[in-house]
């Protein structure tokens, strides 16, 4: 082969190497590298053992002294299917992490229905693997507070440059630089893991659906360690569940109406956006089936950004 010939196959191989680095063809494994936009990745083994479910989470840092916004999906979704409110986030001034857990099977909703005490167990033992029941038998390196660990030390190791230490205590987790958010019974654990943990913020998204015929559960009598002026909700007049929601609000203590700072004004916020039924005007208040305007963004952007701002300052 003559050496113009070999100059210029290398020089080919060179643009081929550069143009995979860039479109993120090159990466650990797990993991999926992209010159811009979250990463995503799953977690490796625990202990010896897969983690289960183990979907793809996202996350993307911010400079600074960014909070970090930890997503949590509705039932059987996942992070993939919240890509334009995690992008807006971001873009609001967040670190955001949209993480996978153990949300496959029926709703809290559905499966709880009346039994009042059932609501409070399965979201404990989502979180943290405590107080099994017959609908949910999480073991706590598959609860959510594992992988809120597990992720951030991925995180820390794998891309050192999004400076994820600064949301880390030793091998827990900062908890008063962190927002939680989350849709349906997401949005339910981000209230629950508030109670337990004094946290930035919560920001639920048809959420939390844990009332019922005047009665509401009793995980939501206990004292919360996150005040309820860190709290707010976003909902869909249509929603199948708006009342059992309004319910879950009012024992919060954040009621609803026009938005100003608690104790005189109301946190939980109804739009009259058409969004389809009451099960789509459940699932696409946040998700990336929510509808779009003329450009192409989110007509609810500018309520997710006011949100947003809340509980950012």
């Amino acid at each position: 082969m003559s050496a113009p010939r070999r100059r210029v196959l290398l020089a080919a191989a060179l643009v081929a190497i550069a143009c995979a680095l860039t479109a993120g063809m090159l990466a650990w494994p797990g993991h999926t590298a992209q010159a811009e936009g979250p990463l995503s990745f799953t977690l490796p083994p625990q202990h010896g053992r897969a983690i289960v479910p183990d979907a793809r989470d996202l996350a993307e840092s911010a400079p600074g002294r960014a909070p970090l916004l930890v997503f949590l999906p509705a039932t059987r979704a996942v992070p993939q299917d919240y890509t334009r409110f995690l992008d807006t986030a971001h873009s609001a001034g967040f670190s955001v992490l949209g993480l996978s857990y153990p949300n496959l099977g029926r709703s809290l909703a559905k499966s709880c229905g009346p039994d009042m005490a059932c609501y409070g167990d399965m979201l404990a033992n989502r979180f943290d693997g405590t107080r099994p029941t017959r609908f949910s038998e999480v073991a706590a390196g598959d609860g959510i507070l594992a992988r809120l660990r597990d992720a951030l030390s991925y995180l820390t190791t794998h891309e050192p440059a999004g400076d994820w230490q600064r949301y880390r205590d030793g091998n827990g987790v900062r908890w008063k630089r962190v927002v939680l958010a989350g849709h349906s019974q997401g949005g339910g654990e981000a209230a629950y893991i508030a109670h337990l943990h004094a946290v930035r913020g919560v920001l639920m998204f048809s959420a939390p659906a844990e009332g019922l015929d005047g009665r509401i559960a009793d995980w939501l009598s206990m004292s919360s360690a996150t005040p309820a002026s860190r709290f707010w909700g976003l909902d869909d007049r249509q929603d199948m569940y708006a009342a059992r929601i309004a319910a879950t609000w009012h024992a919060l203590g954040i009621g609803t109406g026009a938005p100003a700072p608690l104790p005189t004004g109301a946190h939980g916020l109804i739009t009259t956006l058409p969004l389809g039924d009451g099960g789509q005007s459940h699932s696409r208040i946040v998700s990336d089936r929510t509808p779009l305007d003329t450009h192409g963004r989110p007509m609810l952007e500018p309520v997710w950004r006011w949100m947003l701002s809340q509980v950012r300052r």
